[in-house]
């Protein structure tokens, strides 16, 4: 029997000595290397957080919440393997990430153990200083921790949670968790900060020193020479002392500590345990410690997809080409043309494609770290002064800029590009990283053009129209790969000299017509939709396909045509059904006096989507090509019913 299977509980590891913890912590590695390897997940991050995750619930009781005493926060939520393999969940740990498994996340639905479903930075120090607020408010006595990694220190909500943690007046330990690294090179003062405490051996001999001093000299020996040693004291502190820019906050500073050392990190964590003020713990880690492949490469390991290891190489489970990968490259194809472009991204690079910009354009790239309300309020300076930036981000986190894109973009009528990566279903990392909500937190702002392309070739005309415009914009895609060919090829040849026309703000394109009923898709389910119509069209059915292009502004004229038609009218939009495409199109057919009630919205239910495959996500809401297909049919049939009813009420009156 492995260690691993002797534990059920966090309590069992107290069982088990110094040499067993030890090789626990091993056969964690091993276990999170295999799951990751087949199912893809964040691999880096959880190896470097081992030893930690093991010693924290050594020493602390994170029992079930609320039953159990002490509670424990996962800044971002993707370092939580570890957490999960010590709290019962070992059993499903191969399957990670699968449909109806357990998810790369911490989720309360999942275990109690998980005080707090998140998969977003910077909130788990604001959340600890509420938790550990609201129990001594109910008379439970509780410690709190709150672990913090990859970066997320830098994210303006954490430093907002480290501005009052002072003012706690009670326990809250603060475990900063540094990997030197963030989801990619962390960026900013701060990060430079705390990597010259990392690596300075006389920073840290000096602190050594300053303590052994400091402890030597005369705690009261009258007004006047208190008064000068308490000033010595200071002195050395803020001279030589690691961390003061936490002791200048009000929060104790404890490191830097070495995350590696197991029984180390037990005597720390034992020892600051009931510390009744706030504390902030510096540990070292190493991103992706115990593989060769993962601590060479941390970045491109931080969230690999599934992957085979042969010796010292990595054989990586290919796709097609993704909509990231045509969006990097047109970007830097634009970026040619027009020296106006400038690309920006917050700590994803590689996730939204600008490593490969930055390669080029050196000159031209931003890369703000953790910091999205930063990248969008900067990103409307660039544009002020000029320029035409990129901002490439993925959906679910462009709404930690709302108030930006709002008051510094939009209201300004700034031309940034929000290029929105990942939009709609994400596939395993499921309900905490959809972009379900973009097209209605953007919808309502005055003068912005949102896109969504439904091919690659599409991508590059939104791209050249938004650099061509001086208006705020908002392209979307998904984490899918791009239709191979573009759609251009399947247009019936009637229609492709009016698809190709000017391409100008509200204008659709039509794919095929149809006698019985039209889809009009918004992005990158057109080819979802395209297939229906075909399997549609072997039962007998006369189905039109038109690609929106754009949400704001609608195409008016078409959506006329297509309502006055008298046939079904599908709309087909990968985002939440409340205030999305669907809602757009209703809207304008309302406010030109068109009748509604031939219309039907397919798109996100108003609940959230669990971790899967993109493919099946997209079965599960009906949003694949037969979930189309099937309704369609329904709509078809329920226009046809309400017509023959209206005509035999005609009939019957006459």
């Amino acid at each position: 029997m492995s260690l691993l299977d002797r534990i059920h509980a966090p309590a069992d590891l107290r069982k088990l000595t110094m040499d067993e913890l030890v090789s626990l912590c091993e056969e964690c590695r091993q276990m999170i290397l295999r799951a990751v390897a087949a199912n893809g997940g964040h691999l880096a991050s959880n190896l470097g957080v081992v030893e930690l995750t093991v010693a924290l619930h050594f020493v602390y009781d994170f029992g079930p919440y609320p039953q159990g005493p002490d509670r424990i926060l996962w800044d971002v939520g993707h370092q939580c393997y570890v957490h999960k393999l010590l709290t019962g969940r070992r059993a499903q740990f191969d399957t990670l990430r699968r449909k109806g498994s357990i998810s790369g996340f911490p989720s309360p639905l999942e275990s109690p153990y998980d005080v707090m479903a998140v998969g977003h930075a910077g909130s788990a120090i604001s959340t600890a200083i509420g938790i550990a607020r609201g129990d001594a408010m109910m008379n439970r006595h509780s410690h709190v921790v709150a672990v913090v990694g990859d970066a997320s220190i830098v994210n303006g909500l954490a430093f907002e949670g480290l501005n009052s943690a002072a003012s706690l007046r009670r326990q809250l330990l603060i475990v900063l968790n540094d990997n030197g690294m963030g989801i990619s090179k962390p960026q900013g003062a701060l990060a430079a900060y705390l990597e010259r405490i990392r690596i300075s051996t006389t920073y840290n001999e000096a602190k050594n020193l300053a303590q052994w001093l400091v402890g030597r000299l005369p705690t009261s020996v009258g007004s006047t020479l208190e008064t000068f040693w308490h000033h010595l004291k200071e002195g050395l502190k803020s001279g030589i002392w690691p961390g003061q820019i936490f002791e200048a906050l009000g929060i104790k500073y404890m490191g830097p500590v070495d995350g590696h050392d197991l029984p180390g990190l037990i005597t720390m964590l034992a020892e600051l345990k009931d510390v009744p003020v706030p504390v902030l713990l510096h540990v070292k880690t190493v991103k992706g410690r115990g593989s060769a492949v993962a601590s060479r490469e941390p970045t491109r390991f931080h969230s690999p997809s599934p992957f085979k290891i042969n010796g010292d190489g990595v054989e990586m489970h290919g796709g097609g080409r993704t909509w990231t990968a045509a969006f990097a490259d047109a970007a830097i194809e634009i970026a040619r043309r027009d020296s106006r472009i400038v690309a920006l991204t917050a700590a994803m690079p590689d996730g939204t494609g600008l490593s490969k910009f930055e390669k080029e354009f050196p000159d031209r790239f931003l890369d703000t770290g953790i910091c999205e309300s930063h990248l969008v309020a900067m990103s409307a300076g660039l544009a002020k002064a000029g320029l035409r930036p990129l901002v490439a981000v993925y959906s679910t986190f462009a709404q930690r800029a709302f108030d930006q894109l709002w008051q510094e973009v939009v209201l300004n009528h700034l031309p940034v590009i929000l290029c929105m990566d990942r939009a709609g279903l994400v596939g395993e990392d499921g309900a905490v990283h959809h972009g379900f909500m973009d097209l209605a937190f953007l919808r309502p702002m005055p003068g912005i053009v949102l896109m969504a392309p439904s091919d690659e070739g599409e991508l590059k005309r939104c791209l050249a129209l938004a650099t061509a415009i001086d208006s705020p914009c908002a392209i979307r895609y998904p984490r899918d790969t791009v239709p191979a060919p573009d759609l251009d090829a399947v247009i019936e040849p009637s229609l492709r000299q009016q698809a190709q026309a000017g391409w100008t703000p509200g204008r659709s394109r039509t794919l095929r017509t149809g006698r019985d009923a039209t889809i009009i898709v918004y992005g990158a389910l057109a080819r979802n939709a395209l297939d229906a119509a075909v399997d549609l069209q072997s039962e007998g059915l006369d189905v039109g396909v038109v690609d929106a292009r754009f949400c704001k502004p609608i195409d008016a004229e078409m959506l006329c045509r297509v309502v006055r038609a008298g046939h079904a009218l599908i709309t087909v939009e990968d985002h939440s059904l409340q205030n999305g495409f669907g809602s757009a199109v209703l809207e304008c057919a309302a406010a030109k006096g068109l009748p509604l009630d031939g219309i039907t919205r397919l798109g996100l239910p108003d609940r959230f989507i669990g971790h899967a495959t993109r493919a099946q996500q997209l079965a599960e809401v009906g949003l694949d090509a037969a979930g189309i297909a099937r309704s369609v049919r329904d709509a078809v049939r329920r226009v046809r019913c309400n017509a023959a009813s209206a005509s035999a009420g005609i009939h019957a009156a006459k």
